[in-house]
């Protein structure tokens, strides 16, 4: 598997991104890679572990994330 050590700034940033999902309502919320950290095809995430540390959690569906598309790629279309 990859390095997956981050700066502390980057794991404050996304611990403060998943807190804030969690805040308005999301059970368990997980934030997409773009990129595949343990090279088996299948999309990772960084997700909060029950001390609301940052934790890489891999084998995630896309569509099981929070993420915003900026530009043309596929995702589900909301209402």
């Amino acid at each position: 598997m990859a390095d997956v050590t981050l700066a502390d700034e980057d794991r404050a940033l996304i611990k403060k991104i998943l807190t804030d999902y969690r805040d308005e309502g999301m059970e368990n919320p997980r934030l997409p890679l773009n990129v595949d950290i343990d090279g088996d095809g299948i999309a990772d995430a960084w997700a909060l572990d029950e001390n609301d540390e940052v934790v890489l959690v891999p084998d995630q569906k896309l569509e099981d994330t929070v993420y915003v598309s900026e530009g043309e790629d596929v995702g589900p279309v909301g209402p």
